[in-house]
């Protein structure tokens, strides 16, 4: 019996607005329950009352993959119109296709 693997091997990319257009970005990342809602992932550390975001410069967004069941959001810091959509496997065709 073969394990499954944590990234997905086929994925849908979104790019918004502009593309890649900005140096750093913003990310986030979200799971999906067995029921098709999408929740937020923690973000980084805990940094005094609010936790801190994660940001990623454009060669780390280039390089990201997101699990079977994850969807990552990046978005420019300094141009909000540029970023880009991961989504994972099963959200593209458990959730996303089979929705009427």
């Amino acid at each position: 019996m073969r394990k499954p693997k944590p990234e997905a091997n086929t994925f849908l990319t979104h790019l918004s607005g502009l593309g890649l257009a900005d140096e750093r970005y913003e990310v986030r990342r979200y799971r999906s329950s067995g029921g098709g809602e999408l929740r937020p992932l923690p973000a980084g550390e805990k940094g005094g009352r609010r936790s801190k975001r994660v940001t990623a410069s454009r060669r780390a967004v280039r390089e990201m993959r997101p699990a079977r069941d994850e969807l990552i959001v990046c978005t420019g810091l300094k141009v909000p119109e540029s970023g880009l959509q991961l989504w994972g496997e099963h959200l593209v065709w458990g959730k996303m296709l089979c929705r009427r």
